[in-house]
């Protein structure tokens, strides 16, 4: 039995869900590297991303002001504060496993600055970009909160908070996302490629926790009404009285 002080690690992923799981990461590891090969070396907008970035433009054009308030969720102050937010609320529950999940936000970041971005080489006004930093990073910080919201780890908060903020992670992503292609400064398939990266990271990060705190649990002890029993069963086998 857990001791009262020390809460007994929960998962971070229901059961159900851990195969799902599996196959979103797959899914956007392919994703990532499908379109890092496909515009590698590339400068310049393709058939795709100029019909989509055209139509974001004309949409948010107007909306300078909005825009860069989205734009500025995945800047490197308040992405960071986010973090640690999410890292405090973790620490403050006890959530270690949470706390831990936390750690893949700078990891998915470092992937994509330091390794996927000169791998792929792709640039807009002479600087890499596939996949996008900023999407990366906003989707990578919602992903952690929807987990960790919805999951077996969750707050206890109403059922309707809960799953409204994790709607408002999502729809952070999505504001990121068009803002970066709307300034000008991404092309639609990096901000595709940046949430493949950042969806993943977490995910993985998730499974392997979870897998590992799975592989670290001690057996159960048997209840004394099944250790009597148990005994019970072997003194029969050997032809004694039970105990």
């Amino acid at each position: 039995m857990p001791s009262p002080s020390r809460p007994a690690a929960r998962s971070l992923l229901p059961a159900p869900a851990r195969l799902p799981a599996v196959g979103v990461v797959a899914a956007c590891v392919v994703v990532a590297v499908v379109l890092g090969v496909l515009v590698a070396g590339q400068h310049y907008a393709g058939p795709v991303d100029m019909r989509i970035d055209a139509a974001i433009r004309a949409r948010l054009a107007v909306h300078t002001r909005s825009v860069a308030a989205a734009i500025s969720l995945g800047d490197p102050l308040p992405s960071t504060i986010l973090t640690a937010a999410i890292a405090a609320a973790c620490l403050a529950a006890r959530r270690y496993r949470g706390l831990l999940l936390v750690g893949a936000v700078p990891v998915a970041i470092g992937l994509t600055e330091y390794v996927l971005k000169p791998l792929f080489g792709r640039t807009l006004a002479g600087l890499y970009s596939y996949p996008s930093g900023h999407v990366t990073v906003v989707t990578a910080i919602a992903v952690t909160a929807v987990v960790l919201l919805t999951g077996p780890s969750r707050p206890p908060l109403p059922a309707a908070l809960r799953w409204l903020l994790a709607a408002g992670a999502i729809a952070a992503v999505a504001a990121v996302a068009a803002g970066v292609v709307a300034a000008g400064m991404h092309y639609a398939t990096d901000t595709i490629g940046g949430g493949a990266v950042g969806t993943a990271t977490v995910l993985a990060a998730a499974l392997a926790l979870d897998w590992a705190g799975a592989r670290r649990r001690p057996a159960a002890a048997p209840a004394p009404e099944q250790e009597r029993a148990d005994a019970g069963i072997s003194a029969g086998a050997r032809g004694l009285p039970p105990a």
